[in-house]
């Protein structure tokens, strides 16, 4: 058997013999001209005579003149035409046959050969839609000698007209998918294959209807089998690609995505959407990738530059801590190409998503010059788009946050308090919020601010313990761990008072009695430093005053370490040695110097 393909763009060729079929699509049954069809003589190969071959396509000439719904182009019309172009007509190779019925507006070209062989004249003969090259199902068949012409022809029309069988439900079955008619296309795409097993055209179809029944795997086992046969169809790699993302098969619809591309590189829509699969599945440079082959090949192609923006990104960065410092950089210029392009029409998102960039690179200066750029954006920009974006106020939520987070940077609570003000006036939902606005309350001094954010952020279910976590490491990095390297003397005792302070605050949205130990450990020695800051300034005068702020403050070190479990045992009881002699050396200073005074 020959390899064949089938027709697939004559839509509706069949439509007066089908008109009054049951069950034949509207768009078909309204056909109602006959069709033409070019009738090539049968090219011969010696010693076969040479008038075997037009013979029979004059017996196939005849026989279409009854057969309903096509009629054959007159021999003499077709000379004209190729004696106007200067043709042989013996020589003429199938594709100048096809290129003369496209002349001719012929729907069908036949073309063919017979060749002798050991059981007679084997023939073989093609039918196509002179566009395409695509054709009718045919198979080659052999005759007794030279002579059979009429049997030839006969053999060729039923052939035929099994062929328009299978074209009929073909075109019924791509008539129902158009029309969204799945069951129907189904069936009629069954029929044809069962005609023609072969059919990549009525696998390909069938595919498509189980698409729009979401039958996703019996989708990907017609059209896996129409790229197995044919890895260049672009509409089945792109269907199969598809289907096997609705099916959660991640890599193998890139796989197919990726094929797709190397066929149609410039389909932006397509390259578009294997970005987006890739960027869903966090696999960020791989979407990178994609889009920079995009963008080389249209560099200002808005869609692909945005999404090059967000993915590049999202590549550079784990969760606010940049681990790719060029991908940052990407991204920014990527910023910047999308305003050299738009200038003043530029999205707010990408003027956000440039503040965001250049604030992960620690430039600062220009995350604030971008985020006021996008604040007057927004303002400039209806109230809500509604397009599906982010909405005017989720925007200008966004952008304060950020410009909240510069400041936090430059070491600026007071704006940036202002800031995540403004930001949570738009968005009282932002992510961690309440709990950052804590911290910056804590940072500018206000205690009080900050314990009643932190109150409202736990309310609003934010987890206790981390804000309990993140107390406790601002005490002991910026307060405690600074001072106990000093000697006694040069101790800030107001720096261990401000750890006593956050700790008490730790301690009350701790949660676990594992932490709950650790922050009573470091209260207990923070006033330990703060007793020991006291007597080492005291050390020479002894006076009274300084005794009793120390012996306070050692005298509260026993009491927390009693609530600090096994935490660090060995150095509790370093420290309540420690103590015991220093509140024996304050109670006798104090008996000495008191009285005295």
């Amino acid at each position: 058997m020959r390899s064949k393909r089938q027709i697939v763009l004559w839509a509706g060729a069949l439509g007066i013999v089908l008109a009054a079929a049951p069950g034949s699509p509207p768009a078909l049954a309204a056909q109602n001209n006959r069709l033409t069809v070019l009738v090539a003589p049968v090219a011969v190969t010696e010693p076969v005579d040479r008038r075997f071959g037009e013979r029979i396509a004059e017996e196939v000439r005849d026989a279409l003149e009854t057969f309903p719904g096509y009629i054959a182009i007159e021999r003499g019309d077709a000379r004209k035409l190729i004696d106007q172009f200067d043709l042989d007509e013996r020589a003429m190779q199938p594709i100048e046959w096809r290129q003369l019925g496209m002349q001719m507006d012929a729907a069908i070209v036949m073309v063919g050969t017979a060749v002798s062989s050991a059981s007679g004249v084997d023939v073989d003969v093609v039918f196509m839609e002179p566009t395409t090259g695509d054709q009718l199902p045919m198979e080659v068949f052999s005759v007794a000698d030279d002579r059979s012409h009429e049997e030839a022809a006969i053999q060729i029309m039923e052939q035929f007209g099994q062929g328009v069988e299978y074209y009929r439900s073909l075109s019924f079955c791509a008539d129902y998918v158009s029309s969204e008619e799945p069951e129907d296309a189904i069936n009629n795409c069954t029929r044809a294959l069962s005609l023609s097993p072969d059919s990549d055209r009525a696998y390909y179809l069938r595919g498509r209807a189980h698409m729009l029944n979401e039958a996703w795997g019996d989708a990907v086992s017609d059209l896996q089998r129409v790229v197995d046969r044919n890895e260049s169809d672009t509409n089945a790699l792109q269907s199969l690609a598809y289907s096997h993302a609705q099916l959660g098969n991640g890599a193998e619809s890139l796989r197919y995505y990726r094929e797709f591309l190397g066929f149609q590189p410039d389909a932006v829509d397509v390259r578009r959407t294997v970005a987006y699969e890739l960027m869903q599945a966090s696999s960020w440079a791989e979407a990178v990738a994609l889009l920079q082959e995009g963008v080389d090949r249209a560099p200002d192609n808005l869609d692909l530059l945005n999404y090059l923006l967000i993915a590049s990104l999202e590549a550079g960065q784990s969760e606010g801590e940049v681990t790719d410092p060029e991908m940052i950089r990407l991204a920014v210029d990527v910023s910047d190409r999308l305003v050299a392009i738009q200038g003043d029409a530029v999205e707010p998102t990408v003027l956000s998503n440039a503040t965001n960039a250049h604030l992960l690179l620690d430039e600062f200066d220009e995350a604030l010059s971008f985020s006021q750029r996008a604040l007057d954006a927004i303002s400039n920009s209806a109230e809500d788009n509604g397009d599906g974006g982010a909405s005017r106020s989720s925007l200008l939520a966004q952008v304060h946050s950020l410009r909240a987070e510069i400041y936090d940077h430059l070491e600026d609570p007071a704006n940036g308090i202002s800031e995540l003000e403004r930001a949570l006036d738009y968005d009282p939902d932002i992510v961690n919020g309440r709990q950052r606005l804590g911290d910056l309350k804590l940072k500018s001094g206000d205690a009080t601010g900050a314990v009643e954010q932190f109150r409202m952020a736990v309310s609003d279910g934010a987890n206790g313990e981390q804000i309990a976590q993140a107390l406790l490491y601002q005490a002991h990095q910026q307060h405690i761990t600074p001072q106990q390297q000093r000697s006694p003397e040069s101790i800030d005792i107001g720096e261990v008072s401000r750890a006593v302070e956050l700790l008490g605050l730790a301690a009350e949205f701790a949660s676990s009695q594992e932490f709950s130990e650790q922050i009573y450990f470091f209260t207990a020695y923070s006033h330990y430093l703060v007793g020991s800051g006291y007597d080492g300034r005291n050390s020479a005068d002894e006076e009274c005053g300084p005794a009793r702020n120390a012996l306070a403050a050692f005298r509260q070190v026993a009491g927390a370490l009693a609530n600090a479990g096994s935490f660090q045992q060995t150095s509790q009881q370093d420290i309540l040695n420690a103590v015991d002699a220093q509140v024996f050396r304050q109670e006798s200073i104090i008996e000495s110097a008191c009285q005295a005074s």
